[in-house]
């Protein structure tokens, strides 16, 4: 009897190159990830394909059309990386009907192919017929828009290693550092940017942050006042928002609602007051954060003055109804499926507010007790004003109603009669 002869099990390996010399990708240039598919015997199987960063969705699509041209393998290797979401390659393996394994590939293992890769990187042009300063204008380009953490980080440097005054690339790279929490090396980068960019502006009067060139400069001392909160360092990080509000007194960061607040950080209740005169001073019709007037409740309880911080208090809750609940550790108004008026006025907000200063309400008693009385006092406008927001929620999708429009402005002007 006459077998069939069993054919060999195929297997495909999938890993990439990232290329360290940038290349031009339309106006802007990249630091390319080479995405490269081998067979069992280490021969590629198509040529390799040039991405930006390792996008899981990218290289599905390719792997996709690769199949659909050569035919599936059995097995497909594929390098393991932190940007992978491994349920969504469940189903690609699915889709294929074929075993996805994931395995380790180092730099070291991939010498084999640094001929190909320089071949290919002649084949797509040179970043050396491009100035210095474009070739770093580009890479910023593209780190502005790639979501790895760590191809953002390599694009920014490269940016800096071909233009050392590029600021913006600096501000993003000392912000990454931010995210990392790495305050150490956010803060000399912070000081690098302010150092570089400070005899640039001395002595002048820009539009400052509406000319785009001033921003570096004025995110450096934010991102420096943020990174010595952070190290608990709060009388400098005071001062040095004090500083950014004296350089920027249109404050588009919002400076003058975090000065006063640090200061008591700081146990600087003296000197948290002197601001809060010098914010009523300065800006008479301002919108107040609803952080800033429940701190400037607690300041008022901390003197002594219980009409004031009563007065502070009620105004605060209303222009945010989680705050008071999460301080008080009584249970929250409806977190879901109700209209909020902004992100101020959400759920998020209040969870920050309570990370951020819930320890100053421990060490004034007496803001306790003026708190649990504005609440029990308003709590039936909060209640008014939760129906409204509900029923809000539920209107805003009902397009289809004639009057919709007319309808929906009563609407708000309603909440924003209940929260005046």
């Amino acid at each position: 009897m006459i077998q069939p002869l069993k054919s060999a099990k195929t297997s495909w390996t999938l890993f990439w190159i990232d290329l360290e010399d940038p290349l031009p990708s339309g106006e802007d240039f990249i630091l390319p990830t080479l995405m490269i598919v081998t067979d069992s015997r280490g021969v590629p199987v198509a040529a390799p394909e040039m991405l930006e960063e390792l996008d899981q969705e990218q290289v599905e699509d390719f792997l996709g059309a690769l199949i659909d041209r050569v035919g599936a393998p059995d097995r497909l290797l594929i390098a393991e990386s932190e940007e992978w979401d491994h349920e969504a390659w469940q189903a690609f393996a699915e889709d294929y009907r074929l075993n996805i394994q994931f395995t380790r590939f180092t730099r070291g293992e991939g010498k084999d192919f640094q001929v190909l890769t320089a071949k290919y990187a002649e084949g797509h042009g040179e970043a050396n017929a491009a100035t210095s300063g474009d070739v770093a204008a580009g890479l910023l380009n593209t780190a502005l828009r790639v979501r790895s953490e760590t191809k953002k980080i390599a694009l920014l440097k490269k940016a800096i290693d071909h233009d050392a005054d590029c600021s913006r690339a600096r501000i993003e790279l000392a912000d990454a550092e931010f995210r990392a929490g790495d305050w150490t090396a956010s803060l000399r980068a912070y000081d690098e940017v302010i150092d570089r960019e400070y005899p640039h502006w001395s002595g002048r009067t820009p539009r400052w942050w509406s000319e785009s060139g001033t921003r570096p400069y004025l995110r450096a001392i934010y991102g420096r006042a943020m990174t010595l909160w952070h190290q608990q360092r709060y009388s400098g990080a005071a001062e040095t928002l004090a500083d950014l509000l004296e350089i920027n007194p249109l404050d588009h960061q919002g400076a003058r609602f975090l000065v006063p607040m640090v200061h008591m950080l700081a146990d600087e209740f003296d000197a948290a007051q002197a601001s809060f005169d010098a914010y009523e001073r300065a800006y008479p019709r301002d919108y107040a954060e609803p952080s800033f007037l429940f701190g400037w409740a607690l300041l008022h309880a901390y003197f002594g003055r219980d009409a004031e911080s009563t007065a502070r208090y009620r105004s605060a809750i209303l222009k945010n109804i989680y705050i008071a609940p999460l301080l008080l550790e009584s249970p929250p108004p409806p977190e879901h499926a109700i209209w909020q008026p902004s992100d101020r006025a959400e759920i998020g907000y209040a969870r920050e507010f309570i990370e951020s200063y819930a320890v100053l309400w421990d060490r004034v008693p007496a803001a306790f007790r003026l708190l649990r009385e504005a609440v029990e006092d308003i709590s039936p406008r909060v209640e008014e004003i939760v129906r409204l927001r509900l029923h809000m929620f539920d209107f805003q999708d009902q397009r289809y109603e004639p009057d919709y429009k007319r309808l929906w402005q009563e609407l708000v002007a309603g909440d924003e009669q209940l929260t005046a």
